[in-house]
């Protein structure tokens, strides 16, 4: 077993805390998985970090990247995204770059090895992934022409923060829809996301153009048509009366 193995074995949990801890700043996590949601995502964390432990004794990039790509299967199923996986990674990675322990480095790049390992393979949800930056910019946009302010109330991240990301996790639903799932597993995330925003003082109109600006941006980026017709079934299903 390497140092930074056996290092990730004693104190690591502390590190994945402080991870989880600012993912939930984001009140997403704790409405739509509750105390129940952290505790798995307290084990889901413990094996980031076994399988990141297990790579670097084996020198082996290949076993956290299989994991990775396992576990997105398995967290799609339970309403999450594959942005939540890499933001995840991407924290972590983050984290170890703060410590002084032996061997972070290596560790780092093994994690930025299982991000890449997250990109769909299927042609059409990559390209919503290589369009994701652009196309949650527009979904903001189009939210913005209509409603210059406001969006979740008490957002610890902020007004425009929390749009932007809430856009950006939006579009990694869209991806994971085309490669995973279908019209049916984005239309019930959208019909949960539409009832959890107007939770948080986002009126109805807003949470309309938040929904169809992702299906403008995805006409006018001329996106594949599946994709387009996903995210276009997934839209009126989340609508709730004004």
């Amino acid at each position: 077993m390497s140092e930074l193995a056996a290092i990730l074995e004693r104190d690591g949990r502390a590190l994945s805390q402080r991870v989880l801890d600012e993912m939930y700043r984001d009140a997403f996590w704790s409405e739509r998985f509750g105390d129940r949601g952290r505790r798995h995502a307290n084990e889901d964390s413990d094996f980031h970090l076994r399988y990141l432990a297990r790579a670097l004794s084996a020198g082996d990039a290949t076993i956290l990247v299989r994991y990775a790509t396992w576990l997105r299967e398995v967290l799609a199923t339970r309403g999450m995204c594959t942005r939540h996986l890499d933001e995840n990674f991407r924290l972590l990675a983050r984290e170890l770059s703060a410590t002084s322990w032996p061997g972070r480095d290596k560790a780092v790049a093994l994690l930025e090895e299982a991000r890449a390992g997250l990109r769909h393979e299927a042609s059409d949800a990559r390209w919503v992934e290589d369009h994701a930056v652009a196309l949650a910019k527009a979904i903001v946009s189009h939210v913005r022409a209509g409603h210059p302010a406001g969006w979740k109330q008490h957002d610890a991240r902020g007004a425009d923060a929390g749009l932007a990301d809430d856009a950006a996790n939006y579009v990694s639903y869209v991806a994971d829809a085309v490669a995973l799932g279908g019209a049916a597993t984005l239309a019930d995330h959208a019909r949960w996301l539409a009832a959890h925003l107007q939770g948080h003082g986002v009126r109805t109109q807003q949470v309309h153009a938040f929904l169809e600006g992702c299906v403008r941006a995805l006409e006018e980026s001329r996106a594949p048509e599946r994709v387009v017709e996903i995210a276009r079934q997934a839209a009126p299903v989340s609508r709730a009366p004004a």
